[in-house]
Protein backbone atom coordinates (compact mmCIF):
# COMPACT_ATOMS: atom_id res chain seq x y z
CA UNK A 1 0.00 0.00 0.00
CA UNK A 2 3.00 2.51 0.74
CA UNK A 3 3.87 2.49 -2.77
CA UNK A 4 0.90 3.07 -4.48
CA UNK A 5 0.29 6.32 -1.87
CA UNK A 6 4.07 7.13 -2.73
CA UNK A 7 2.86 7.14 -6.10
CA UNK A 8 -0.35 9.16 -5.68
CA UNK A 9 1.71 11.39 -3.88
CA UNK A 10 4.11 11.86 -6.24
CA UNK A 11 1.41 12.08 -8.97
CA UNK A 12 -0.21 14.70 -7.12
CA UNK A 13 3.09 16.83 -6.75
CA UNK A 14 4.06 16.43 -10.52
CA UNK A 15 -0.25 17.93 -11.02
CA UNK A 16 0.44 20.90 -9.40
CA UNK A 17 3.92 21.80 -11.09
CA UNK A 18 2.16 21.04 -14.13
CA UNK A 19 -0.97 23.50 -13.56
CA UNK A 20 1.96 26.51 -11.80
CA UNK A 21 3.45 26.01 -15.40
CA UNK A 22 0.47 25.80 -18.12
CA UNK A 23 -2.46 28.15 -16.18
CA UNK A 24 0.12 31.29 -16.01
CA UNK A 25 1.19 30.29 -19.92
CA UNK A 26 -2.39 30.12 -21.70
CA UNK A 27 -3.77 33.37 -19.30
CA UNK A 28 -0.91 35.32 -20.88
CA UNK A 29 -0.78 34.21 -24.38
CA UNK A 30 -4.71 35.16 -24.09
CA UNK A 31 -4.08 38.50 -22.66
CA UNK A 32 -1.19 39.38 -25.50
CA UNK A 33 -2.71 38.14 -28.62
CA UNK A 34 -4.86 41.38 -28.66
CA UNK A 35 -2.59 44.01 -27.87
CA UNK A 36 -1.15 45.49 -31.03
CA UNK A 37 2.69 44.65 -30.31
CA UNK A 38 1.73 40.92 -30.65
CA UNK A 39 0.41 41.65 -34.00
CA UNK A 40 3.44 44.01 -35.01
CA UNK A 41 5.61 40.67 -33.75
CA UNK A 42 4.86 39.15 -37.82
CA UNK A 43 6.59 41.99 -39.44
CA UNK A 44 9.63 41.56 -37.00
CA UNK A 45 10.12 37.72 -37.91
CA UNK A 46 8.77 38.09 -41.23
CA UNK A 47 12.65 38.11 -42.73
CA UNK A 48 12.86 34.95 -40.22
CA UNK A 49 9.94 33.04 -42.08
CA UNK A 50 10.58 33.71 -45.60
CA UNK A 51 13.15 30.57 -45.70
CA UNK A 52 10.76 28.50 -44.02
CA UNK A 53 8.07 29.20 -46.92
CA UNK A 54 5.95 31.21 -44.62
CA UNK A 55 4.59 34.68 -44.93
CA UNK A 56 3.71 37.17 -42.26
CA UNK A 57 0.12 36.14 -42.36
CA UNK A 58 1.43 32.55 -40.78
CA UNK A 59 2.79 34.65 -37.99
CA UNK A 60 -0.40 33.69 -35.31
CA UNK A 61 -1.47 30.67 -35.43
CA UNK A 62 2.64 29.55 -35.51
CA UNK A 63 3.36 31.54 -32.19
CA UNK A 64 0.31 29.81 -30.62
CA UNK A 65 1.52 26.31 -31.69
CA UNK A 66 5.09 27.51 -30.87
CA UNK A 67 4.41 28.31 -27.55
CA UNK A 68 0.83 26.81 -26.11
CA UNK A 69 1.16 23.65 -28.47
CA UNK A 70 -0.52 22.18 -31.59
CA UNK A 71 -3.92 21.25 -30.06
CA UNK A 72 -4.58 25.18 -28.67
CA UNK A 73 -3.30 26.45 -31.98
CA UNK A 74 -5.04 24.06 -34.35
CA UNK A 75 -8.19 26.24 -33.66
CA UNK A 76 -6.12 29.64 -34.55
CA UNK A 77 -4.77 27.67 -37.34
CA UNK A 78 -7.74 26.78 -39.07
CA UNK A 79 -9.26 29.95 -38.45
CA UNK A 80 -6.46 32.01 -39.81
CA UNK A 81 -6.42 29.67 -43.23
CA UNK A 82 -9.85 30.35 -44.01
CA UNK A 83 -9.65 34.00 -43.48
CA UNK A 84 -6.09 34.70 -45.17
CA UNK A 85 -6.77 31.93 -47.70
CA UNK A 86 -2.97 30.77 -46.83
CA UNK A 87 -2.05 28.71 -49.50
CA UNK A 88 -1.57 24.41 -48.90
CA UNK A 89 1.63 24.31 -49.49
CA UNK A 90 2.02 27.08 -46.19
CA UNK A 91 -0.70 25.40 -44.22
CA UNK A 92 1.76 22.27 -45.05
CA UNK A 93 4.85 23.61 -43.66
CA UNK A 94 3.64 25.51 -40.99
CA UNK A 95 2.14 21.91 -39.86
CA UNK A 96 5.68 20.60 -40.29
CA UNK A 97 7.39 23.36 -37.87
CA UNK A 98 4.90 22.94 -35.82
CA UNK A 99 4.80 18.61 -35.59
CA UNK A 100 8.44 19.10 -34.71
CA UNK A 101 8.61 22.01 -32.64
CA UNK A 102 5.07 22.65 -30.79
CA UNK A 103 4.59 23.89 -27.23
CA UNK A 104 8.03 24.96 -26.60
CA UNK A 105 7.58 27.01 -23.63
CA UNK A 106 5.58 24.59 -22.06
CA UNK A 107 7.32 21.26 -22.82
CA UNK A 108 10.84 22.75 -22.18
CA UNK A 109 9.46 24.30 -18.48
CA UNK A 110 7.57 20.50 -18.04
CA UNK A 111 11.02 18.48 -18.84
CA UNK A 112 13.16 20.81 -16.77
CA UNK A 113 10.94 20.16 -13.61
CA UNK A 114 11.39 16.38 -14.26
CA UNK A 115 15.12 16.77 -14.58
CA UNK A 116 15.70 17.33 -18.54
CA UNK A 117 18.14 20.12 -20.03
CA UNK A 118 15.61 22.49 -21.09
CA UNK A 119 18.31 24.20 -23.67
CA UNK A 120 19.50 21.12 -25.23
CA UNK A 121 15.70 20.28 -25.73
CA UNK A 122 14.80 23.48 -26.91
CA UNK A 123 17.74 24.27 -29.19
CA UNK A 124 17.52 20.88 -31.04
CA UNK A 125 13.74 20.85 -31.44
CA UNK A 126 14.33 24.59 -33.31
CA UNK A 127 16.90 23.10 -35.35
CA UNK A 128 15.18 19.99 -36.87
CA UNK A 129 11.94 22.00 -37.02
CA UNK A 130 13.79 25.02 -39.11
CA UNK A 131 16.07 22.73 -40.79
CA UNK A 132 13.68 20.53 -41.81
CA UNK A 133 10.66 23.12 -42.93
CA UNK A 134 13.15 25.19 -44.97
CA UNK A 135 14.51 22.06 -46.94
CA UNK A 136 11.10 21.48 -48.28
CA UNK A 137 10.61 25.05 -48.84
CA UNK A 138 13.21 25.02 -50.83
CA UNK A 139 12.86 22.15 -52.47
CA UNK A 140 9.26 23.27 -53.33
CA UNK A 141 10.31 26.63 -54.47
CA UNK A 142 12.31 24.55 -57.17
CA UNK A 143 9.58 22.21 -58.12
CA UNK A 144 6.23 23.08 -60.48
CA UNK A 145 3.46 23.73 -58.58
CA UNK A 146 1.00 20.80 -57.93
Amino acid sequence: MEPLLAALIGALKLSGKLLLIIVPLVTVFELLRYLPVFRRAGRAIDPLMRPLGLTREAAVPLFTGIFLGIAYGAGIIIRVAQEKNLPRRQLFLMGLFLATCHAVVEDTLIFVVIGGNGWVMLGMRLLIACGLTALLAWWWRRSPQV
